[in-house]
């Protein structure tokens, strides 16, 4: 209709007016050209529609970064891809980045001070010990491992096997829908070069997933020793070197069915193939102590060459049998099979170094098979404050060892039957526990199980001499208990008392009661008699606003053992496991997180304790106790252009080797830098391990059973490297309900 009359105030002058109409919050604003409106030109506007706004949204990505540590009531979580210096390193350096985590000279593993640690992979325990742990470890590459739990005080639902607790190292695990992977490649340099190459395949839907990845690592490591021996009245100066490669390929799968909403059946399995090679290079130069007299010196070289594959098969079912239940079941199957052969040359010159005394050269071959399988069941049943957990299992292990000790005459090994030997070790173990949980209060909480094992045991030899014990049957039955008392305001305070016992059985290695050389001057034997060790361990936790994480801590081990240096004449010695009767290990162990700037963070970890082995091992007191200290201080910075920085220092002081030995205390400094090119699907990385040279050298001294040891032990530990990884696929993760999978906790003393 045609406007109205203008009101009195109103002008005749044109005016210019915009249009434009905004829906509040959407912002979509419609705009159309400017009107001329005057009083004697009548304008028209049309009706204007608006239509609702169809804002569909096609996705939601949220990102989530990992602390570098995570604070759980039962554990610490280590989160390896968090840690950029972490790239390039291998399973076995990566735990000595691990909080509360240490490792000696032999590259045994401590948790908290106490040493026989279970090892587990994915849940799985390794079921590896000595050498064959380091080459298992070593073959595990930082690029395939996600975090490293830590659990210092296991409940009574886990093997009350390994008395200083439980490390499980978690593979990465994709959770996208589609098809997805990653090319993974590293390299570092010290002395000597290692590199490591992965390639990782993902699929998953909705009922199906699975997943494929394949590592090939080439690990070359050099070791020194030099050191000054006195024994009766011989003074030996040893110095030694030795070079070892390693050739691994490591392949995992993995597949995962959701049957129905109350079934989970998962598969998963890894076989692991290593080449290993060794050149040692050994000379002594022996002295008469009165009179000082140089005498003779020995070159004792050393060449072996070996092969060995580790097969982990692991079946699991997971029922939800309704709201508050839940069934698991698992079997898991274990291969393992090692060779190796060992040329051994020893001969004996004049001072001068070059007139030939004498001659005697061997080869001798040791070959493992480990065959081991268990099945086990765990039911869960909750109710409003209370669950009740119960659970059975069983386990056999059956190894067999061939050694086989060839002389050298005319350049033929001619098989030496006195030397040689076979033997078979096989052991059950039957378990049953049970385990409850209750809400006390709405702030405190109580946990108490009790863990029943029956171990039933027989290591039998065969060989030509006769020797003492061919044949060791043992059957025992040992009970658990274990008790948790937790305080929680849900605030910013919390508060929890564990105590446990623990059993460590001997490693079968260490039970054949035969003996071989390790050198001219050197030989190892075995101890049948060798009896398990029990600790109790007492653990106070207390947390602020889970940065601070205070825990004093106390155990008390008894019949500890330990590979003991003994004393056979006036040149050579035997390395012998005896049990060492008593440890104790007390202390506080402390982490803090603290945030410097709003690109800086800084994670301090911290351990105070004091250790002591008491005992009388064939008539020779042990008395040894030393204040142990370490800290370790990470940096991490975010710089400019998303550059992420981490600088790592950390300290230890003199510790004990072996329950016999005093090693000096190092420090290191090490560095990682990350950065993520191309949407994050491209990542370089470089990296520094102990830049200034710090913690390659490790002094140490020994006073016991009528010898004196002075020396220092070199490792190829400073090293700088370099890492890529390229994503490629469908990286979005999708929400899947959750699921809980079971621990298969497998033997871990082969």
């Amino acid at each position: 209709p045609p406007p109205p009359p203008p009101p009195p105030h109103f002008s005749s002058r044109r005016r210019h007016t915009r249009c434009a109409i905004k829906s509040r919050g959407l912002g979509d604003v419609y705009k159309r050209q400017a009107l001329t409106i005057s009083s004697e030109t009548p304008s028209i506007i049309k009706n204007i529609t608006l239509d609702n706004a169809k804002n569909t949204l096609d996705e939601v990505v949220i990102t989530q970064k990992k602390a570098l540590i995570e604070i759980k009531p039962d554990k610490l979580i280590f989160n390896v891809a968090s840690s950029p210096s972490a790239s390039g390193t291998n399973g076995l350096e990566l735990l000595k980045k691990s909080p509360g985590v240490t490792l000696d000279i032999n590259n045994n593993i401590a948790l908290l001070g106490n040493g026989n640690v279970q090892i587990y992979l994915n849940g799985i325990q390794s079921r590896l010990s000595g050498d064959d742990l380091t080459n298992f470890l070593q073959s595990l590459t930082s690029d395939i491992i996600d975090s490293i739990e830590i659990i210092s005080n296991p409940p009574a639902k886990y093997d009350a096997e390994g008395s200083g607790g439980i490390i499980n190292i978690r593979m990465k695990k994709n959770v996208s829908t589609g098809f997805n992977g990653s090319v993974t490649s590293s390299f570092t340099k010290g002395e000597e070069y290692r590199y490591s190459n992965n390639l990782t395949l993902n699929y998953g839907s909705e009922k199906i997933k699975t997943n494929l990845d394949l590592t090939q690592s080439y690990d070359n490591y050099l070791e020194f020793f030099n050191h000054e021996q006195q024994q009766n009245n011989s003074i030996l100066y040893l110095s030694s070197k030795e070079n070892s490669i390693r050739n691994g390929f490591n392949l995992g799968l993995g597949l995962e069915a959701q049957l129905s909403d109350s079934h989970l059946l998962s598969f998963s399995g890894r076989s692991i193939f290593n080449k290993n090679d060794s050149e040692l290079y050994s000379s002594t130069d022996i002295y008469t102590a009165v009179p000082r007299e140089f005498t003779q010196i020995l070159i004792s070289d050393s060449y072996r060459d070996g092969e060995s594959q580790n097969h982990i098969f692991n079946l699991n079912h997971h029922w939800n049998t309704n709201e508050t239940s839940t069934l698991v079941t698992n079997f898991s199957l274990g291969i393992y099979d090692t060779e190796n052969n060992t040329l051994q040359p020893n001969t004996y010159f004049e001072p001068d170094g070059t007139t030939e005394i004498s001659t005697e050269d061997a080869t001798f071959s040791a070959d493992t098979e480990i065959n081991l399988w268990s099945a086990k069941a765990d039911y869960d049943k909750e109710w409003e404050s209370i669950t009740f957990s119960t659970g059975i299992k069983y386990a056999q292990i059956e190894t067999e060892n061939d050694f086989s000790f060839y002389d050298i005459e005319d350049n033929q090994p001619i098989l030496n039957p006195n030397k040689s030997n076979f033997f078979n070790y096989t052991e059950n173990v039957a378990a049953i526990y049970a385990n409850i949980s209750t809400k006390l209060s709405s702030t405190l909480n109580l946990n108490a199980g009790l863990r029943v094992e029956n171990t039933a045991s027989r290591g039998r030899l065969i060989s030509e001499i006769d020797v003492d014990n061919k044949d060791v049957t043992r059957n025992y039955t040992d009970f658990f208990p274990n008790f948790g008392l937790s305080f929680d305001n849900e605030s910013k305070h919390s508060l929890s008392l564990n105590i446990g016992r623990r059993i460590t059985r001997p490693n079968y290695q260490d039970l054949n009661p035969f003996e071989y050389p390790n050198s001219q001057l050197v030989i190892w034997k075995g101890n049948p008699f060798l009896k398990p060790n029990y600790i109790t361990n007492y653990q106070l936790s207390y947390a602020y606003d889970k940065r601070l994480i205070l825990t004093p801590f106390y155990s008390h081990t008894k019949d500890f053992f330990s590979r003991i240096v003994e004393v056979l004449d006036e040149t050579s010695t035997q390395i012998i496991p005896r049990n060492v009767q008593n440890s104790y290990n007390y202390g506080i162990s402390m982490s803090y997180t603290l945030n410097i700037a709003k690109y800086w963070e800084a994670i301090i970890f911290a351990n105070l304790s004091e250790q002591s082995f008491k005992g009388n091992v064939e008539d020779v007191i042990i008395d040894l106790e030393a204040i142990l200290w370490d800290y370790r201080i990470q940096n991490n910075v975010n710089l400019p252009e998303d550059i992420l920085l981490d600088v790592t220092f950390s300290q230890r002081s003199d510790w004990i080797w072996r329950g016999s030995s005093f090693i000096e205390g190092t420090y290191s400094l090490d560095f990682g830098i990350r950065k993520n090119f191309l949407d994050d699907k491209l990542q370089l990385r470089i990296t520094g391990n102990d830049i200034l040279r710090t913690n390659t050298d490790y002094p140490y001294n020994l006073d016991y059973g009528g010898q004196n040891l002075n020396g220092v032990y070199t490792n190829d530990n400073r090293r700088f490297g370099l890492g890529v990884l390229f994503k490629f696929g469908n990286q979005k993760a999708k929400t899947k309900r959750k699921t809980n999978s079971a621990l298969d906790d497998e033997l871990n003393r082969i």
